[in-house]
């Protein structure tokens, strides 16, 4: 069966740190908002492949930061809502996998002791 492959270095991380040495934030591949809405000062995220990706805003007082994609309300509570996990609808270059350096293998090594 076929299987892609993710290029040595990701566009979306040649572009980060080109710009890291600059030291006016992390650049985003895809700077256009995701569902969650546009980026606001208070976003609590994370960054996927190169997208920010908002969770909640720490500002609870103002309307407009509010975070209405992840049905709300959020409680601490195990296990994790499921709704912390939607999907990114957005085209994924880049497919679930091992990636390394060229040059780079992978070796698996299974041992097991008696006593």
């Amino acid at each position: 069966m076929f299987r892609w492959f993710r290029a040595p270095s990701a566009p979306d991380e040649i572009y980060a740190s080109s710009l890291q040495t600059l030291y006016l934030g992390h650049a985003l591949w895809y700077p256009e908002p995701h569902e969650s809405g546009e980026p606001q000062i208070g976003d609590v995220g994370f960054i996927s492949e190169g997208a920010f990706i908002r969770l909640f805003n720490l500002d609870t007082s103002a309307p407009e930061k509010e975070v209405k994609f992840w049905n709300p309300p959020y409680k601490i509570t195990e296990p994790v809502h499921p709704d912390v996990f939607k999907v990114d609808r957005r085209h994924r270059p880049l497919v679930p996998g091992n990636y390394r350096s060229n040059g780079v293998e992978s070796k698996e090594m299974h041992a097991s002791a008696d006593m």
